[in-house]
């Protein structure tokens, strides 16, 4: 069963129980579908735990109460619900609160489930937006109750075979540059880009987190952009690679050096003499070793940010 599925199913059953166990102990909750949905809506809405996003929804939700209540003493019924969506809308968004919109929204039409529009006084709509906003703080709160653990135990491991895969794979090509082992196959695309997906996943979560210093501090931020630059000119280096005549890339002495320099600094993360080989180097050698100029220059235009990138990675140790 998927963890993510389970942990968002006890989020929500959990936040549920405990809004029907407050208005039980205190009383004074009249009718309970108003903090329930309340709860469902900010549970199924994100993850965004900041505190500028809990105070954008509940704030959101007691001005479109405000709002609610000043337009159906002017216009009732359905009218009265479009009505104040219009106004609503526009509101929120100049307040910056449009976090709240969800439930101050529901809040407008359940406003229609009031049998009798007398009732719908300033006590009612305190209370009924007082209400509202209890299941908006304890969905909140439970939110960071089962906020994910682990995470930076999961991007170190996402990496690390990130690191090893490329790592594996380029001392490969360097043996076989080497003329002491085969010819490498490519590496498939599906499982590397599943685990940079995993890792950008994990940084944009904990981005919207409380914790999102400590992801900064640990640099994953810088650590995930390089790897986004390394996985797309890897992927495309690696299938020039593999179009290249095997007789061309052992005359090509820029290749060897490149790839040996690549492997030594990425996997034993020490920084080699030999910078990524600027273009006009691969031009005039390519030129002077009378090798196929197009091909070698594509691969060239590949392999030296592949290079950079590589390089930086080698210097940003995750922690």
């Amino acid at each position: 069963m998927n963890s993510e599925l389970v942990r968002n199913s006890l989020k929500l059953f959990t936040a549920a129980f405990i809004t029907a166990g407050v208005a039980l102990w205190t009383e004074r909750i009249e009718f309970l579908w108003y903090p329930l949905v309340a709860v469902v809506v900010v549970v199924d809405d994100s993850d965004d735990q900041t505190a500028k996003a809990a105070s954008n929804r509940i704030l959101g939700t007691a001005m479109g109460g405000l709002i609610t209540f000043i337009v159906h003493t002017i216009v009732q019924g359905w009218v009265g619900v479009l009505v104040s969506l219009l106004v609503m809308i526009p509101v929120l968004r100049v307040l910056g609160w449009s976090g709240g919109l969800n439930t101050a929204g529901l809040l407008s039409v359940m406003f229609l489930m009031i049998p009798d529009y007398v009732a719908l006084d300033w006590n009612y709509v305190f209370n009924r937006g007082l209400d509202t906003i209890v299941g908006c703080i304890i969905a909140l709160l439970v939110g960071l109750l089962f906020w994910p653990r682990g995470v930076y135990e999961e991007l170190n491991q996402s990496d690390a075979y990130l690191r090893g895969a490329i790592g594996d794979q380029l001392q490969r090509y360097r043996n076989w540059l080497l003329h002491s082992g085969p010819r490498p196959v490519p590496l498939s695309p599906a499982p590397l880009s599943s685990r940079l997906q995993r890792i950008e996943t994990l940084v944009n979560q904990e981005q919207r987190s409380p914790r999102r210093s400590q992801l900064r501090r640990r640099g994953w931020n810088r650590r995930l952009l390089l790897w986004q630059q390394s996985h797309f000119h890897w992927l495309a280096w690696e299938q020039i690679m593999a179009e290249l005549p095997e007789g061309v890339l052992r005359r090509a002495e820029l290749v060897e050096s490149s790839v040996e320099a690549m492997a030594n600094e990425f996997s034993c993360g020490v920084l080699g003499s030999q910078a990524p080989v600027s273009l006009k180097q691969w031009h005039a050698t390519t030129q002077r070793e009378q090798l196929p100029l197009f091909p070698m220059l594509a691969l060239a235009q590949e392999q030296q940010p592949l290079h950079g990138s590589l390089r930086a990675l080698a210097r940003s140790v995750p922690c």
